[in-house]
């Protein structure tokens, strides 16, 4: 599935400004329709704001492989990448999946959101033994110019 453009929390803006952004671990979490209000606001600077957050599956906020910064296509421009994500529902079903927030993470369920993508216009389900591979762009999850 290939997500929707990322969206930049204004406060992510924040962390790449203050070089915060290049150390640390870095999760993605899914989450439901009802996150969207939180979603959209300007002053949310804690990921534990955010709420709705999907469960079962055996799901966990998944750690980002391989996320880097890269030269694009020119030399002013970097881009901000990983590989792409493969979640798999085990023991149950990921119900009522409509975001994906990446964090840098502070803790197993705290941090500072950086950015989130709708993965649909409507909530779906991910059965038990599926997977979800969410593609990335190939201009990465951001660029800088």
């Amino acid at each position: 599935m290939a997500a929707s453009a990322w969206t930049m929390f204004p406060r992510g803006r924040h962390h790449i400004g203050t070089e915060t952004l290049s150390a640390g671990t870095y999760r993605l979490t899914l989450h439901k329709t009802a996150a969207s209000t939180n979603l959209s606001a300007s002053g949310l600077t804690l990921f534990a704001s955010i709420g709705n957050i999907c469960t079962g599956g055996g799901l966990s906020a998944t750690a980002l492989a391989n996320i880097k910064w890269t030269a694009g296509a020119s030399a002013n421009i970097s881009k901000w990448d990983c590989d792409d994500i493969v979640l798999t529902a085990s023991g149950s079903d990921i119900t009522s999946v409509r975001f994906a927030v990446i964090r840098l993470s502070t803790g197993a369920s705290e941090g500072k959101p950086i950015c989130y993508a709708a993965l649909s216009t409507a909530e779906f389900t991910v059965s038990t033994g599926n997977t979800l591979t969410i593609q990335l762009a190939t201009t990465g999850i951001f660029t800088l110019t």
